[in-house]
């Protein structure tokens, strides 16, 4: 596990609402330690006051809007280098959605709280112990994941980690699949074939897509389309990322082929559109 970065944002007193967010390649850890936002992520928004503590995994597009005038919060970029210690797409999807309309008093997140806040409380660029500051840092991350494996299993969710893994043991074929759609939330930019997709569902790639489209409506190119122009969408409204960065980030390789797509869908170009949605 690497830290790549560490930073606390205070966004009290400004007069209009501030956004942050957009993708990350890594790990992020967000900590709210004041106010109230709305923080979109994964096609949901959730509302929420302080303290309250978000998992990201890498490259998933979220947002976040201060619904207060105090406002403040920290993050931590993480490059987990094959560690499994962060939560799965699924478990962090459970944990993130416990974060609306919760009790912070409650004793199994008093301690997960307690321990976040105390994580940037101590953040000193000017520490005099700046060898070893990353280091202990690092000791409190790996506390706090700990805290959330631990209160994750206590609610009935058990650690999973690769694809294959996951599905070994699963003989529901519609479980299986709805894993794989997971998997692919979670890995959108990523090159991925139908056929490397039914594998890890241990299924015939004719099954697969029938299977698929059952359960989702969609095939699963159909589906990975979806992802990535609602991707696509997020970055062309919260950033100023060129249409060529986007069409990159999100996993097309060909701009032509995003930009056809892309106007399919919303009738309009993804400049026009950029130019009617912000």
């Amino acid at each position: 596990m690497y830290l790549r970065k560490i930073d606390k944002v205070d966004l009290s007193g400004v007069l209009s609402k501030e956004n942050g967010g957009g993708i990350h390649p890594y790990h992020e850890i967000l900590f709210i330690s004041d106010g109230v936002v709305a923080f979109q992520w994964m096609g949901q928004t959730y509302l929420t006051a302080a303290p309250a503590l978000f998992l990201l995994p890498p490259n998933t597009p979220h947002i976040l809007v201060k619904q207060s005038e105090v406002c403040r919060f920290g993050y931590i970029e993480l490059d987990m280098q094959g560690s499994t210690e962060f939560p799965s797409l699924v478990h962090a999807s459970s944990w993130n959605g416990k974060q609306s309309n919760k009790d912070p008093q409650l004793s199994a997140f008093v301690p997960i709280y307690q321990t976040a806040s105390r994580m940037w409380d101590s953040y000193d660029p000017q520490s005099p112990y700046q060898s070893i500051a990353e280091d202990l840092m690092l000791l409190d991350i790996r506390r706090l994941l700990l805290l959330i494996t631990c209160f994750l299993e206590a609610h009935g969710l058990r650690a999973i980690s690769t694809p294959s893994e996951a599905f070994r043991d699963i003989e529901d074929a519609n479980q299986r699949i709805q894993k794989i759609m997971r998997y692919m939330e979670s890995n959108y930019q990523n090159t991925m074939t139908v056929s490397l997709l039914a594998s890890h569902a241990y299924l015939d790639v004719s099954y697969f897509i029938r299977s698929f489209h059952k359960i989702a409506g969609r095939t699963p190119l159909q589906y990975l389309h979806d992802l990535r122009l609602n991707a696509a969408a997020c970055f062309l409204s919260t950033t100023q990322m060129p249409v060529q960065a986007i069409s990159d980030a999100v996993g097309f390789q060909s701009i032509h082929y995003f930009s056809r797509l892309f106007k399919q869908r919303y009738e309009v170009s993804p400049s026009l559109w950029r130019k009617q949605n912000t």
